[in-house]
């Protein structure tokens, strides 16, 4: 079996986001307009029968509890018959660009802050505050609510939240005789020591950590340690290249020092299935994830696993640690019924029923009354979830912004440099410099 390898798992932290960005950037000509009945107070609901469509990523438990969801959303509003359609993420966005640019979009749409810009640049979903009479996005925090907003406007309701932090393997913490320190205060040095304890004890048979390197997600975090940024409110890159240097310089020396796979085991190629994965099968003991745990949990049940908060530097400013949307609702510009579409959205997102359908499938959901209604039924790797969001959620500051246009590709050129640095090709300082004037290009040529 070939070993898992970090492309893989950058692939899931940045939610397997190898989707051609040109299907983005093929929006042309979205003008901004409401088909349905409007007034000065914003859209009106019709009196007779509305049919809207629902567009969302997902399969198996999703489309089910979806469809649950929607039908009790038909029964409040009967003159509303929703319409749903759901693909895999592979075609989704190539699918959604294909129907705004042919001006037919769905009237509601699952969307993550990957293009969460790019269609708002392009006047193809709608400013959601112009819908407040419908949605009332009230129990959402404002640090939650400002994941969905782009130029302060919001263009997007948070159904779910995640954070990065590192899986744990306890089954083989346990076998070794390894302990953790308190998640609450763990830092570099501690993942170093545990990932060396690990290594060591196992005989080189368990390698103590699968490095970070190659998502943006834990550059981020690691930047705002550090008092930086990758990028600002504008849209701009401001990540300094010593920052990036020394986050590559990190992982590089864990290579160096043995408590990871190699270079060229990373590099190695694997189409395994997350059954298939270092973590699941004990070959690392720890690995930096987005708080998607359940899913490793279930692709390994003979494994314990756990969350760890991401590591800390001893002189992080508070606020340094944010969430992110895991996904959101977001309204077509064009929809010829923005009032149903809006009460829809307001349904999902509020309604407690729809809370307990949903569960945690979706990410630990945004608006805690939903979290409330589902905490009694939770166990296992979900609660350790929740417990986990809810300890971020303390102590988060403002989130970062969503990718502005032309940064879809900031990841993928992320791992490339890094796989470079880690053979040696290049030095962790020029390849900073690379990836920033590379990706400083790619925003210029979108503009």
């Amino acid at each position: 079996m070939k070993r898992q390898t970090r492309s893989r798992l950058r692939s899931r932290i940045v939610g397997t986001i190898a989707v051609a960005a040109a299907s983005v950037l093929a929006l042309t000509g979205c003008a901004v307009g409401n088909g349905g009945s409007t007034s000065d107070d914003g859209p009106k609901l019709s009196k007779g029968p509305v049919t809207i469509s629902l567009y969302w990523w997902g399969a198996g438990a999703r489309v089910t509890a979806t469809e649950a969801a929607v039908k009790l959303f038909e029964k409040k509003h009967p003159n509303i018959t929703v319409k749903l359609q759901s693909t895999d993420w592979g075609s989704y966005w190539d699918k959604l660009a294909t129907t705004v640019a042919g001006g037919n979009a769905p009237d509601v749409m699952q969307f993550d802050q990957l293009y969460v810009a790019s269609y708002a640049q392009r006047g193809a979903i709608a400013d959601l505050k112009a819908y407040s009479k419908y949605i009332d996005t009230s129990q959402l925090s404002k640090n939650v609510l400002a994941t969905g907003e782009y130029q302060g406007k919001l263009y997007a309701v948070p159904i779910g939240l995640n954070s990065i932090g590192v899986a744990v393997n306890r089954t083989l913490l346990e076998k070794y005789g390894v302990k953790l320190p308190n998640s609450k205060s763990w830092t570099w040095d501690d993942l170093n020591r545990v990932a060396k304890q690990i290594t060591e004890k196992s005989g080189g048979k368990v390698r103590g950590l699968d490095p970070f390197g190659g998502d943006t997600p834990s550059l981020t975090l690691w930047a705002r340690q550090h008092g930086n940024q990758l990028f600002d409110q504008k849209g701009d890159v401001v990540l300094k290249p010593s920052v990036l240097a020394s986050y590559w310089q990190y992982a590089l020396d864990q290579i160096k020092d043995g408590v990871t796979p190699t270079a060229s085991q990373l590099a190695e190629g694997s189409t395994g299935n997350l059954d298939q994965s270092d973590l699941a099968t004990g070959k690392v003991a720890m690995t930096f994830l987005p708080s998607n745990l359940t899913a490793f949990q279930a692709a390994a049940p003979t494994q314990k696993l756990d969350m760890m908060p991401f590591p800390n530097t001893s002189n992080a400013k508070k606020g340094w640690q944010y969430l992110k949307s895991s996904m959101y609702w977001a309204i077509s510009s064009r929809s010829k019924h923005p009032a149903e579409a809006a009460e829809l959205v307001d349904f999902l997102t509020t309604n407690t029923d729809v809370g307990k359908l949903f569960g945690a499938e979706r990410g630990m959901p945004a608006n805690p009354e939903f979290q409330k209604v589902i905490a009694p039924d939770l166990n296992g790797s979900d609660k350790i979830v929740m417990n986990y969001i809810k300890q971020v959620t303390a102590e988060a500051g403002t989130p970062a912004p969503v990718t502005p246009v032309g940064g879809q590709d900031a990841d993928t050129l992320l791992a490339q440099i890094w796989q470079n640095v880690q053979f040696g090709k290049t030095t962790p300082e020029a390849g900073a410099t690379q990836y920033i004037a590379q990706l400083k290009k790619e925003l210029a040529a979108a503009k």
